[in-house]
């Protein structure tokens, strides 16, 4: 090897073998331009070498292709598949990841420069390159914000939201999950900076009210509630979320305290009272309407009837 070159030889136009110095580089090169036309089928089905990228992203697009089936990164076509099928479909390759089962970021030191985003597709393994995963705009989101005290969101969809330094993130919605996409966070850059946290701390709170729980079983504090819920728009009073868990409602008070109206409700509904020593005809007030117990001993809360006050107050027992 002389200064990075590789001897080769060739068969010169005499017919005598000539010595040939080529770089690593384009040695490299040719392998990949084979690698490539054997993966793709070149040729053959032309949509393959068709990419939803730049011009000047083309050429380095093609070169990862190629390292993710080096032998030595054990990358097989099967793992390859979703990618391939979804070659132009940005859309399709986000939803993958944000809203797939085992996301995780590849780490093989066999991928180099490359790396790649690892999930589960109807039971099977699935990788996707790094480059072909699409930076999302937040910019062109909704942002995340509750009407009338009532927060609805859309299931595995995305939004955005907007940290103190005024910056706005990506953010998605699945089955009550929410919080920073896994896209960007398995990709980031710093660019999210102290500013992760912060996010991590909020989506976590929405998240528990999101699918029926307290806060406080993800060790917030009650100021740390309060100021979560105030910057999407929930006051104090009574308020409601659903983001694809099913509807929840809540009492969030001013010190930041939270009533699970919800749980409190079906508890309520699912009791019977005079097995528990009531008798027929025993009044309940549930935040300010009146329930009586009839003949089987249950009262009949919904969450769809319109609530005034705060409080639950029990009948005087009979016994």
């Amino acid at each position: 090897m002389i200064n990075g070159m590789i001897k080769t030889a060739f068969a010169g136009a005499n017919g005598v073998r000539q010595p040939l110095l080529h770089s690593k580089k384009t040695n490299k090169l040719a392998r990949q331009r084979a690698a490539l036309q054997l993966l793709s089928r070149t040729g053959s089905d032309k949509k393959r070498d068709s990419l939803s990228i730049s011009s000047e992203a083309r050429k380095f697009s093609r070169e990862s292709i190629v390292a993710l089936i080096d032998k030595s990164a054990n990358v097989s076509r099967e793992e390859l598949s979703y990618y391939f099928e979804h070659y132009n479909d940005g859309s399709a390759i986000l939803d993958a990841i944000n809203f797939g089962e085992k996301v995780s970021r590849g780490y093989n030191p066999a991928f180099k420069d490359y790396g790649v985003i690892r999930f589960e597709c109807n039971g099977n393994r699935q990788i996707i390159p790094n480059y072909a995963v699409p930076k999302m705009n937040a910019g062109s989101l909704p942002g995340i914000h509750a009407v009338n005290n009532s927060l609805v969101l859309d299931n595995r969809s995305y939004y955005a939201w907007t940290a103190s330094n005024g910056s706005r993130y990506a953010w998605s919605v699945n089955n009550g999950r929410i919080g920073y996409v896994q896209s960007e966070k398995l990709l980031a850059e710093g660019n999210s900076g102290n500013y992760e946290a912060e996010m991590g701390k909020a989506g976590d709170i929405l998240t528990a009210l999101a699918q029926g729980r307290e806060p406080w079983e993800e060790l917030y504090s009650r100021k740390e509630v309060l100021a979560t819920c105030e910057k999407v728009g929930i006051k104090p009073g009574f308020f409601s979320i659903d983001a694809g868990a099913g509807k929840h409602t809540y009492i969030l008070q001013e010190s930041g305290d939270v009533i699970n109206v919800s749980k409190e409700i079906k508890y309520l509904s699912s009791t019977n009272w005079i097995n528990a020593g009531y008798k027929e005809g025993d009044v309940f007030s549930v935040y300010g309407n009146e329930y009586a117990i009839d003949s089987s001993g249950h009262i009949h809360v919904s969450e769809d009837d319109t609530f005034t006050g705060m409080n639950v107050k029990f009948p005087r027992r009979s016994i």
